[in-house]
């Protein structure tokens, strides 16, 4: 990966790990559950645009599409639902919001490094 888009992807990563608990703990007072679904729902529309047209452009090596952003997105989605499930009556709005992210963090960073890592396959004719 190229120092320029590293950098890209770095800041990328700060901002969206600002935004998706921010949103969350701004939403929660409608449920954890609610709040969960707003969050994702927007960070992930907002980090997928970012991605494809800031972060990785065509024609840097690199190609995000839907389907592969979907799976790369599916782990830490899986673990914010599972987080909230467990923990939204035992914790607090702001330990839960920080416990989601720190696991966000760990989750997102290392399965979206194995994911754009992996070859592009190509459907045969293109």
């Amino acid at each position: 990966m190229a120092k320029h888009t590293f950098t890209r992807y770095g800041l990328s990563g700060i901002f969206f790990t600002l935004l998706g608990p921010g949103i969350f703990w701004l939403a929660y007072p409608a449920g954890p559950f609610l709040a969960l679904v707003i969050a994702e729902a927007s960070c992930h529309v907002l980090r997928y645009l970012s991605f494809r047209h800031l972060v990785f452009p065509r024609g840097h090596g690199f190609h995000v599409s839907v389907p592969r952003y979907i799976v790369a997105a599916i782990p830490t989605t899986l673990t914010n639902i599972v987080m909230v499930a467990i923990f939204s009556n035992l914790l607090g709005r702001t330990t839960l919001t920080l416990l989601i992210a720190l696991l966000s963090v760990s989750v997102g960073f290392l399965w979206s490094r194995f994911v754009y890592k992996q070859p592009r396959i190509s459907p045969p004719g293109s």
